[in-house]
C-alpha cells in the first residue's frame, strides 16, 4: 500500500522505442511517427526489466502509445497531451547534414539550443508545458490510495525537461536514449532520489 500520509511515490519516466527518424538523427517533434521495426524489437526486449505498473500514462504521440503497449500489455495508458515533444518547427524532419546551411538552424545552435525555433516552440514554453503534463500525473496518482509505481512512456525532450526541472540541472545532462530513462522518487510530489536505467 502507498504511504498516504507522507505521500511517497516511485515513478518511471521511459523515452520511447526507435523511429525511422531517430535512426537518421532527424528532428522529430511534432511528426507522429510510428516505431521501427528495429525499435519495437528493442523495446520488446526491454519487457522483462520493466515488468509492471500501477498506472500508466503516456504521451499521445503514436511512438508512445506504442511503446506504453509493448513495455505494459496489461495496463491502459492515460494520455497526457502536454507530455508531448517539442515542435521544432522549421527543423522539423530534418537531420543536421540538411540543415547545415541554414543560418537560422545555425543561430538556434549557437543559442545552446534554447532560443526560439521559426515556425515552432520556445523552449521556455516547452519546459513549462512538460512540467504541467507530469504534474498532471502525479495529481491522477493521488486518487489513487494503492499506487506504489506509476510510469510515464514520453519523449527524450520531454524526460529532458521534467528532470532539469525537477533537479536544477542542466536540460542537456539529461539526454537519454530510446526504451532507457529515469526512476524517480518523490514525497508530497517534491524529488528525493533519482536514478538513471540504462542498458549498457
Amino acid at each position: 500500500m502507498r504511504n498516504r500520509s507522507k505521500n511517497k511515490i516511485k515513478f518511471l519516466i521511459i523515452r520511447h522505442g526507435s523511429t525511422k527518424g531517430n535512426e537518421e538523427k532527424r528532428y522529430i517533434g511534432r511528426t507522429d511517427e510510428s516505431l521501427s521495426e528495429n525499435g519495437m524489437n528493442k523495446i520488446g526486449e526491454k519487457k522483462s526489466v520493466y515488468k509492471k505498473t500501477d498506472l500508466l500514462f503516456a504521451s499521445p504521440m503514436k511512438r508512445c502509445r506504442q511503446t506504453a503497449g509493448i513495455l505494459f500489455p496489461y495496463n491502459e495508458a492515460i494520455i497526457i497531451d502536454e507530455l508531448r515533444e517539442m515542435d521544432f518547427g522549421c527543423f522539423e524532419g530534418k537531420n543536421f547534414s540538411e540543415l547545415s546551411d541554414d543560418a537560422r538552424y545555425k543561430e538556434w545552435v549557437d543559442s545552446g539550443c534554447k532560443g526560439m525555433i521559426p515556425d515552432g516552440e520556445g523552449f521556455d514554453d516547452f519546459i513549462n508545458r512538460s512540467v504541467t503534463g507530469f504534474e498532471k500525473c502525479l495529481d491522477i496518482c493521488k486518487m489513487h490510495a494503492d499506487i506504489e509505481l506509476a510510469t510515464a512512456v514520453v519523449h527524450g525532450g520531454t524526460i529532458m525537461a521534467v528532470l532539469s526541472s525537477l533537479t536544477g540541472k542542466d536540460f542537456f545532462d539529461f539526454h537519454t536514449k530510446n526504451g532507457e530513462g529515469y526512476c524517480l522518487e518523490l514525497e508530497d510530489n517534491k524529488l528525493t532520489t533519482f536514478n538513471k536505467i540504462s542498458f549498457d
